[in-house]
């Protein structure tokens, strides 16, 4: 299997579980640093120019790594998924490519029409606020409600904003298109904010089939007003899993999706937010629990969808069952220091309260000092400890 983005824990996740399954796996990545990049599980790692920069030769780059690994399984997991999927015709003959069509991906990559389907679908949404213009909000949006903004394109809290009423929504909306420069087709999505817990519901489908699922609750999240995960645990919930089934279901889905939502348990009225069409920042908590999605999906695409379901059946997921991202944890701390709270910068601190660590593994140490490094050197560049790249967002 070749394997893109290889700096970030959910390639990681990917490489360690296909590496006990025995797999030969090499890996490539802008970065010369990362997880993958210093763990001993790769067989070989290759460098390619940021898609981001130019997609032309990032194809045609990974076109001739292709032809020297050979490889059975192509696998990106993450903005270069897109890309990929709209330049199938020109990889080599023979490397399975496990990934929604172009058409699914921008409809999952675009905040506002994944929403627009899923209402659709009849899956319950956040209360949006339509508009055309700014002085718009003013009439719409009440005296006190609060609301979330959020770009068109984005992962991992970036390119999400909070408001509070009509006037700092719209004065919020103005600084956002302006600094974004978002043209009419390109507005952000404006919501009234939902109380409530942050769910995923995980799925592997092929050929709008449903093979497995895993539903997880966060528990801590990487900066205060929500995104990334540090710690969370399995957790079923009938509810957000018939939602999720019914939107993925409708689309036909293809491929892996973690299908992200509110939940509200006095209400038990679960919210659709969005789907996240790769491999997802959480996802060693499903593999370490029972559901290996990257190794499921390798059997979807060398020996079909039936050879996916049999290993599954054989598998056991445990429950209760919890993961720790430890060096987010390490970077949620001093956002908490930030706003005063020492007290839950501590508990982010401890060692401890999980079942799993997504970034430390004592059979295989590189990976985490290639993460410490990626996100240091990441932090020398930006000054930021969740920066933003051109074309990340917007």
């Amino acid at each position: 299997m070749l394997l893109l983005y290889s700096w970030v824990r959910s390639s990681y996740a990917a490489l360690a579980d296909l590496h006990k399954r025995k797999l030969t796996v090499a890996t490539c990545d802008s970065e010369a640093l990362g997880m993958c990049q210093l763990s001993r599980y790769k067989v070989h790692q290759y460098r390619y120019v940021s898609p981001l920069d130019n997609a032309d030769l990032f194809i045609d780059q990974i076109c001739q790594i292709i032809k020297k690994c050979n490889p059975k399984v192509l696998l990106p997991s993450h903005d270069e998924t897109e890309i990929i999927a709209a330049n199938r015709d020109l990889f080599p003959a023979g490397v399975n490519i496990p990934i929604p069509s172009i058409e699914l991906l921008r409809l999952a990559n675009d905040k506002s029409a994944i929403q627009e389907s899923a209402l659709k679908c009849g899956v319950q949404c956040a209360r949006r606020f339509i508009y055309k213009k700014v002085d718009d909000l003013l009439e719409s949006v009440g005296c006190d409600v609060a609301t979330v903004l959020r770009l068109r394109k984005g992962n991992s809290a970036k390119g999400v904003f909070y408001a509070r009423g009509p006037q700092k929504t719209a004065a919020l909306l103005e600084s956002i298109v302006n600094k974004y420069e978002c043209g009419a087709d390109r507005l952000p999505v404006i919501q009234e904010y939902v109380k409530g817990e942050g769910w995923g519901v995980s799925c592997l489908y092929w050929e709008g089939k449903l093979i497995a699922h895993f539903t997880h609750r966060r528990l801590r999240e990487k900066t205060l007003t929500g995104g990334t995960s540090t710690l969370r645990e399995h957790e079923p919930n009938e509810i957000l899993e018939n939602m999720a089934f019914t939107l993925l279901d409708k689309l036909e889905w293809h491929g892996l999706a973690m299908v992200e939502f509110k939940y509200d348990p006095e209400k038990k009225a679960g919210y659709f937010i969005e789907i996240n069409p790769r491999l997802w920042g959480s996802i060693h908590l499903a593999i370490s629990a029972g559901v290996e999605f990257p190794y499921l999906l390798y059997l979807c695409a060398t020996e079909g969808p039936d050879a996916a379901r049999t290993y599954q059946k054989s598998c056991k997921v445990k429950y209760p069952w919890r993961s720790r991202w430890y060096l987010g944890d390490c970077i949620a701390a001093v956002d908490r220091l930030r706003s005063g709270m020492i007290c839950d910068a501590l508990r982010c601190l401890m060692p401890g309260g999980t079942d799993t660590y997504d970034d430390i593994s004592w059979n295989d140490p590189g990976a985490f000092l290639g993460e410490i490094l990626y996100y240091a050197t990441g932090f020398l560049r930006s000054g930021s400890t969740n920066p933003v790249k051109d074309g990340m967002i917007g």
